[in-house]
């Protein structure tokens, strides 16, 4: 099990709270070549990202898998962010006869797309215009920091391109590296916008960083 910070009893928080200023907020890119992360390329995964290719959007592996696969474990679920709006998708997908699923999410973004019987669900970037302590109203853009700038944990605002380059902008992989659980900027800020990220927060200290989103 992999422990958070603190070695003693009682934990205190480690976030932005108590040291903001030590957030990076510079990016950070380097190479990843794993067998877990070759390991997701099905044919499914494969012509998905051609897709992507072919019409000019980018898209990329984010949050939790991007986690796991730099713990050097295999995620069990695989979350893909976008540049391509959700009509964008919608258009691509049916111009391709790919079939499309579960549209409830597609107001926040989310289009989940069936190729070679497996379910990908991909989401624009975006940006929180208003948020109420549980939902957020979200719009739509196509800058990468400013998505990770809208998560909770640094750990989980990475991103993974298929040519196994990682894109880091708040010091996530230093964090996972040194077993730290640290909000994306000001933490009262991000437990106000959804307050269910402090108990995010102590299961990543005490139960560990791997599995899951």
């Amino acid at each position: 099990m992999l422990r958070c910070l603190f070695p003693w009893r009682r934990p205190v928080l480690s976030c932005g709270w108590c040291r903001p200023h030590l957030l990076k907020r510079s990016l950070f890119t380097m190479k990843l070549q794993s067998a877990e992360f070759q390991s997701l390329f099905t044919e499914g995964l494969k012509s998905l990202t051609e897709l992507f290719v072919r019409e000019n959007h980018e898209l990329r592996i984010a949050g939790g898998a991007v986690r796991d696969l730099l713990s050097g474990v295999t995620p069990q679920d695989v979350d893909f962010a976008t540049t391509a709006t959700p009509s964008q998708m919608k258009s691509m997908f049916q111009a391709a006869g790919v079939r499309m699923i579960n549209n409830k999410g597609e107001k926040h973004g989310t289009i989940t797309a069936r190729l070679h019987e497996e379910n990908f669900e991909i989401t624009t970037l975006r940006i929180d215009v208003l948020t109420d302590g549980r939902h957020a109203e979200v719009e739509f853009t196509t800058d990468w920091q400013k998505d990770a700038e809208r998560r909770d944990l640094t750990i989980n605002s990475m991103f993974l391109g298929f040519d196994g380059t990682l894109f880091d902008y708040f010091n996530g992989y230093e964090d996972l590296k040194n077993k730290k659980v640290r909000f994306v900027g000001q933490a009262k800020q991000r437990i106000q916008e959804d307050y269910l990220r402090i108990l995010r927060y102590f299961r990543f200290c005490f139960v560990g960083f791997m599995g899951g989103s």
